[in-house]
């Protein structure tokens, strides 16, 4: 028996997301009454009709001129992800493979980002329209990543279920994040939860990860390879100690058959297999050779990843974000269902840090690949005194090239409403700035001349 969620604004959250969709391909036009969840997790009243202005949300350029994306190409919107998500669609709809968020948790909590924790109708109104907009942005065969604290997985799961349907959950897996913690009141809680769902779980390719195993590696003809060398065994069971398991080549038609020795060939002739010289007999070991880069097994669902703060030290950046994603977690998560598809395109639109832009640079480091990335950031000021040292660093608020954008200049509503807060809102960077000077930073070390482009989004003018 499926369980559905209901809440107080579930009808008009729905309602929106499917409308934002409809008008991304007629036009814009909701129908009295229609109002958008707050655009920030715990807004009361909503801040404006969900018409998104009177045209339909686009991006441009940072100079103000009107831009449309390649989908291949590396972005950061800046701006609300709601019209961010709607500005995509004319370009990236049914093309992404991977979407990894990270989104409020409704703590409450005074984190570095803003998370206005409030009550969990607030946070599922909040996130419906943008999780039905993710999914139209994925392919066919394209998964999302939701990763979350227990405070809203429950609640989460089923919002997923009702929106990705029931039979394309994927499962949860857990990111071990902590260690340690002995003042704990109860017990220590060193985990998160990432919840996965796919468009379409019968077009999903199981999640792999960098094959560890007993094989070695060694430098083939200049390339690195996974070598296993007893691929072929002479029967299964137990060995005595001392005697030869593997399967000679020689032996083949003897022991297995003509057919097993004919498959053998075939996979010898197209360089899966090798012949190795074994023992003291003049016999041949079938060897299997593996690039390093496509040696893959199954994910576990338990992933060890600790302390985001040790990927940002490196880069000069310690100590700006409180609590930065790790990447390796990301990686592993972008990797496990790109492992065999070097191009794909990953969105993040709650970029925050900027984790998922260094994570897929070092997923394309790994194998050489061409994978994009998507970020989306809206322009908030991060109040700190270390923010605010890198921006100093940086430039004191200069313009600067190599990427796209600026660093030190506040965006243009990224505070309050009132002269004071502006004004001391001021005197800090904005979280995008600082995205941006990350994936500058990260790009240094895992791919020089990296080009991006950051644009803003336009609430429909």
């Amino acid at each position: 028996m499926t369980t559905v969620l209901e809440w107080t604004g579930k009808a008009a959250a729905f309602a929106l997301g499917r409308r934002l969709i409809a008008d991304s391909e007629t036009g814009p036009g909701l129908d009295e009454g229609e109002r958008e969840p707050g655009s920030r997790l715990g807004d009361g009243a909503p801040e404006r009709d969900g018409r998104l202005g009177d045209g339909r949300p686009h991006l441009r350029d940072v100079d103000g001129t009107a831009h449309v994306p390649d989908p291949h190409e590396n972005l950061l919107v800046v701006g609300d992800n709601l019209p961010a998500l709607t500005a995509l669609l004319a370009t990236h709809r049914r093309q992404v493979k991977v979407v990894y968020i990270d989104p409020p948790y409704n703590t409450g909590n005074a984190h570095t980002y803003k998370d206005h924790g409030h009550d969990h109708a607030s946070w599922l109104s909040f996130m419906t329209p943008r999780l039905l907009l993710a999914r139209e942005l994925m392919r066919e065969d394209g998964v999302l990543f939701l990763h979350l604290d227990d405070k809203e997985s429950a609640w989460a799961q089923l919002l997923g279920h009702e929106i990705f349907g029931e039979d394309n959950s994927l499962g949860t897996l857990i990111h071990q994040r902590a260690k340690g913690g002995g003042n704990a009141r109860s017990f220590v809680r060193g985990h998160d939860y990432v919840h996965v769902w796919a468009r379409d779980a019968s077009q999903v390719r199981p999640f792999l990860t960098e094959k560890k195993s007993p094989a070695k590696l060694e430098v083939i003809d200049g390339r690195r390879m996974l070598v296993e060398t007893d691929v072929l065994r002479a029967g299964f069971g137990r060995y005595a100690r001392g005697s030869e398991r593997r399967l000679m080549y020689e032996d083949i038609v003897a022991v297995k058959g003509a057919g097993k020795l004919a498959e053998v060939d075939a996979k010898l002739a197209s360089g899966e297999y090798i012949l190795r010289p074994w023992g003291t007999e003049g016999k041949h070991a079938v060897v299997r050779v593996t690039p390093a880069e496509k040696a893959s097994s199954k994910m576990y669902s338990i992933i060890k990843a600790l302390g985001g703060q040790n990927d940002l030290e490196p880069l000069g950046l310690g100590g700006v974000f409180s609590y930065p994603k790790p990447v390796e977690l990301v990686k592993a998560l972008v990797a496990s269902q790109t492992f065999f598809d070097s191009d794909a395109i990953v969105l993040d639109f709650f970029a925050g840090s900027g984790t998922t832009a260094q994570a897929v640079m070092a997923a394309n480091e790994r194998d050489q690949g061409s994978r994009s990335f998507v970020l989306v950031q809206t322009p908030e000021p991060l109040r700190s005194k270390t923010a605010r040292a890198v921006v100093a660093a940086a430039g004191g608020g200069a313009e600067r090239t190599g990427g796209a954008g600026t660093i030190g200049q506040a965006a243009e509503g990224a505070g309050g409403t009132d002269g004071a807060t502006a004004a001391s809102d001021a005197e800090f960077p904005t979280i995008s700035e600082l995205t941006a000077e990350r994936i500058r930073r990260a790009a240094d070390v895992h791919s020089p001349g990296l080009i991006f482009t950051q644009l803003e989004v336009v609430d429909g003018e």
